[in-house]
């Protein structure tokens, strides 16, 4: 009987496996290996621990830098280099800002955006008036404007489902609002947080300046609503600010990047990449510790499981998508200046969380050869494949007519802490995190088994 039993079983077993494609075995495989793997996740907590806030031109980010570029030369990566650029950068060193009410100061948890000025040592003292959009500033115009603190509080857009969506409904206010207050004479700028989240972290981020600067803060969601309520007592409520921060007009800085060579295609290129920079106020855990942390599992899989790429595989952590998007630029010229063969990029700066879907920016007959692949991933978490927007670092590449893509996690709880001091390593879940890096290695493994259609 026991005899009989073993015949069923390895019978059924093998009708399961020769009923599988080849394909289905090694993305299982991929799978297989990732979930009971912890180096990602280990090589994460080392980024958040030992090198948070990781702007570029911190010591911080040269620290991030050497350990990614030191995990790659002990994975014994065909090539390991850095590719030095130059770009201006910015450094906060203290941001403070308060209410004035009498002899008293209520503090205001607020951080710099990038790249404001400072503002003189002992800070500046005016009177604050409270807007909800650009429009506004321009209709009151400069005789109401000049000379006093404006206050962006317009919060964002709580009803629509997809935050990255949610985020755009009021990110004008930080990334334009200092601009244009500048052009109507405003001393300084604060902007209500662009977040998901009533609580007491700024989310900072950049802003667009023109020709004027002036020194300008988000303030947390919470203190944005004190601020708020305290105007709405006193008409001529006075706030202070101080900024100090520095801008350097020139540093070398440099992308990280690890290949593994093709076995047929070598010359050819397959980008997997995330952004080693973190603003200054954060960990960075999953923006974007996350993606590159999972960019580099990509190389570590293909090497473990011997899955004999075709095309090299190429992890690039870039530096500086946060600031000035400087390394995005510098690698796509450093691309055309060496006629490099970039078959394809895919970024992950979604955050570590569940997997959804994959965004694709290519022709439409890549598109539908890349969209085929959803089935065989969807047991992964693979909901989608569609049409659309994918990374900013990658993006410098469309230009010279490479095929762009970007993973995309489920992002209900990643406005919550963007660019705030609340992105931290216990907010990343391993199994969501491998998930990430076994979805993008397993789309990486079939559009070089397959190819895509090229001019």
């Amino acid at each position: 009987m026991r005899h009989i039993t073993i015949v069923i079983l390895f019978t059924l077993t093998f009708n399961f496996t020769y009923g599988q494609s080849q394909d289905e075995i090694v993305i299982r495989n991929i799978f297989d290996n990732v979930l009971l793997s912890d180096v990602a996740y280990n090589n994460l907590e080392y980024l958040c621990e030992k090198a948070p806030g990781r702007l570029l031109g911190s010591e911080e980010s040269i620290i991030a830098i050497n350990f990614m570029k030191n995990y790659f030369e002990k994975l014994s990566a065909d090539s390991v280099f850095l590719q030095e650029f130059k770009t201006p950068t910015w450094r906060c060193n203290n941001t403070q800002t308060s209410i004035l009410i009498g002899d008293n100061e209520i503090e205001l948890r607020a951080d710099a955006l990038g790249p404001s000025p400072s503002t003189p040592k002992h800070g500046i003292i005016d009177n604050v008036i409270e807007v909800h959009s650009l429009d506004e500033v321009k209709t009151l115009g400069y005789e109401n404007i000049a000379g006093k603190i404006v206050f962006y509080n317009r919060p964002v857009d709580m009803t629509i489902v997809n935050t990255f969506r949610v985020y755009g409904s009021a990110v004008d206010q930080r990334y334009y609002g200092p601009r244009v207050a500048a052009e109507y004479g405003a001393s300084g700028v604060l902007v209500r947080s662009v977040g998901t989240r009533v609580d007491t972290f700024p989310h900072t981020g950049s802003t667009g300046f023109k020709d004027i600067k002036i020194p300008c803060a988000a303030i947390s969601t919470v203190d944005a609503n004190i601020l708020s309520d305290a105007i709405k007592r006193d008409s001529n409520l006075k706030v202070k600010m101080i900024v100090d921060a520095e801008y350097f007009e020139e540093i070398t800085t440099f992308n990280l990047i690890a290949d593994i060579y093709g076995s047929e295609l070598p010359d050819e290129y397959i980008i997997v990449a995330g952004h080693i920079d973190s603003w200054y106020n954060s960990p960075g855990a999953h923006d974007d510790g996350a993606g590159c942390v999972q960019a580099a599992d990509v190389l570590r899989i293909f090497k473990e499981l011997g899955l004999n790429n075709k095309r090299s595989i190429r992890a690039i952590m870039y530096m500086d998508e946060e600031l000035f998007q400087s390394g995005g630029i510098a690698y796509a010229e450093y691309s055309e200046k060496l006629k490099i063969k970039n078959y394809l990029a895919l970024e992950a700066d979604a955050g570590g969380f569940t997997p959804e879907g994959f965004t694709v920016d290519a022709s439409d007959s890549n598109f539908v050869i890349i969209s085929e692949y959803q089935k065989l991933l969807e047991p992964y978490g693979i909901n989608y494949i569609k049409k659309g927007g994918t990374g900013v670092d990658i993006g410098p590449l469309k230009p010279l007519g490479v095929p762009l893509m970007g993973y995309r996690t489920d992002p209900q709880r990643y406005m919550d802490l963007h660019h705030s001091a609340y992105d931290t390593f216990d907010k990343v879940h391993i199994r969501e995190l491998q998930l990430g890096s076994g979805n993008m290695a397993a789309i990486i493994y079939l559009i070089d088994k397959y190819g895509l259609e090229t001019k």
